[in-house]
């Protein structure tokens, strides 16, 4: 509103008597201008429209396309600025104007969620609109958008946040002995199965077993191990010796039911059924918490025990020694582990968005690693205090559907015509006399067809002439 229209305005809230003074019309015309004013002037009207300018972002002045080096002088790019969220480097204003209000948005609904975190990097991939979020289980969310790839291609991204992700984690022991436990500490916030190494050094290892202190089961490899190889016992799965697989078992055991010290029944295969063994290569769990380990060989006697119950195994006694003789070895269990206090972003390896460039040249890799740069500092600003964040690059599944689809086609019209005249002849019965029929001729008209085939093989129909009495 300019000054003589707010000076109407006033007049013509007076009386009539009033509104036609001088005197009056002089002071309206001076406060119009106070209230008004033109931007040189600094009227209030023109320090209210700074006041909403410097305060909300749809109304704060931007840049122009032409002069993106004068964008941080902008107010727009000062108002990011109280929220540490700046323009990047030949991004438009209305762009810019765009992100800050979702940026701004994200703080009014509140920081430390996963929603929040999620769209915070759905801003970092210059998404055309706010991620959509699903939740598969309790531990995950989903986000899907669509962005635009450093080709301007328009693309679906996936995007997952893991809570508690597992980690791996080992645990290694060097020379053990018998009489030397293994204190293994699981941090996590479950149970976890250990995949096992052992590998001897003083000698061979007739039938290693691996106990666990904490359940009194024991896993027995029932084979021998050299000096210098490397046996790998993975639950359920086939023992490697060296990384090649062995068909070996792997007894998982009661360490008393035939021990032929302390056993009720002595080593008596029909005892069999009062044992915990079972042959399907199982490990012990590792408990949460400190977990202890020792290592030992089984003896010949004891193995004879726990092989009783399957007849095929009990040739295999004879691979244990007669007086237990346990060489050193070295012994590594490698597991994975939920972590706690810890998120995980996963992200598609094979995607980089387009974002805004400074006309700077820089390689895909130097674009990639500021890239991942962004989204470390949207896990950061957005997670809870004392959180442990980490960017995963996730590898596109390999679609192992083959779809077997013939496209070929063939379309013909063809018209089928054959004549058949229909004519008799009766010889006369005797000289001098014929005979003539009364009946017309039958006249037949053309068998014709057609239709729409493909590769399908077209079986053919036959037409037989039917007898006609007369």
């Amino acid at each position: 509103m300019n000054p003589e229209q707010r000076q109407r305005r006033m007049l013509a809230a007076l009386p009539l008597l009033l509104q036609d003074g001088a005197n009056i019309g002089e002071l309206f015309s001076a406060l119009a201008r106070v209230l008004s004013g033109a931007p040189e002037d600094a009227g209030m009207e023109y320090g209210v429209t700074r006041v909403l300018r410097s305060r909300w972002h749809p109304l704060a002045d931007g840049w122009d396309d032409g002069t993106p080096k004068d964008m941080h002088l902008s107010e727009l790019a000062r108002l990011g600025a109280l929220f540490g969220f700046a323009p990047a480097a030949g991004e438009t204003a209305e762009r810019f104007r765009r992100r800050l209000g979702e940026f701004i948005a994200i703080h009014r609904a509140g920081l430390t969620t996963a929603s929040a975190i999620l769209r915070l990097v759905a801003l970092v991939y210059h998404a055309e609109a706010p991620p959509a979020l699903a939740w598969p289980d309790e531990r995950s969310v989903v986000a899907t958008f669509d962005a635009r790839d450093v080709e301007g291609t328009l693309r679906p991204v996936r995007v997952e946040l893991i809570e508690n992700p597992s980690a791996p984690a080992s645990a290694s022991f060097i020379a053990v002995n018998p009489a030397r436990e293994m204190l293994v500490r699981n941090r996590g916030l479950d149970p976890a199965i250990p995949e096992i190494r052992l590998r001897p050094s003083g000698g061979p290892a007739h039938v290693p077993v691996l106990i666990h202190e904490g359940t009194g089961l024991r896993a027995i490899y029932v084979g021998i191990v050299k000096p210098g190889q490397t046996l790998t016992l993975r639950h359920r799965l086939q023992p490697l010796l060296d990384g090649i697989p062995q068909d070996v078992p792997v007894l998982l055991t009661n360490p008393y039911a035939f021990d032929a010290a302390n056993a009720i029944f002595g080593p008596n295969p029909a005892d069999a059924r009062f044992s915990l063994a079972e042959r399907d290569a199982t490990l012990p769990a590792l408990d949460i918490g400190e977990n202890t380990w020792r290592y030992d060989t089984v003896a010949r006697a004891e193995l004879v025990g726990f092989l009783g119950a399957w007849k095929d195994l009990a040739p295999l006694a004879a691979r244990a020694l007669l007086l237990r003789t346990t060489p050193s070895a070295d012994i590594e269990l490698r597991w994975r582990e939920a972590v706690p206090a810890s998120l995980a972003l996963r992200v598609p390896a094979d995607f980089v968005p387009r974002l805004p460039d400074d006309g700077t040249p820089r390689a895909l890799a130097d674009r990639f690693f500021a890239f991942l740069r962004e989204l470390e500092w949207a896990l950061h600003y957005a997670r809870a205090a004392g959180v442990r964040a980490r960017v995963e690059l996730a590898l596109p599944h390999v679609s192992e559907v083959l779809e077997l689809r013939d496209d070929l086609s063939q379309e013909a019209t063809q018209s089928l015509g054959e004549q058949l005249p229909i004519t008799e002849n009766a010889p006369p019965p005797a000289p001098g006399i014929r005979l003539h029929d009364t009946l017309a001729e039958p006249a037949d008209g053309d068998l014709s067809f057609g239709g729409h085939f493909d590769t399908t093989y077209f079986d053919t129909s036959l037409f037989d002439e039917a007898e006609t009495e007369p």
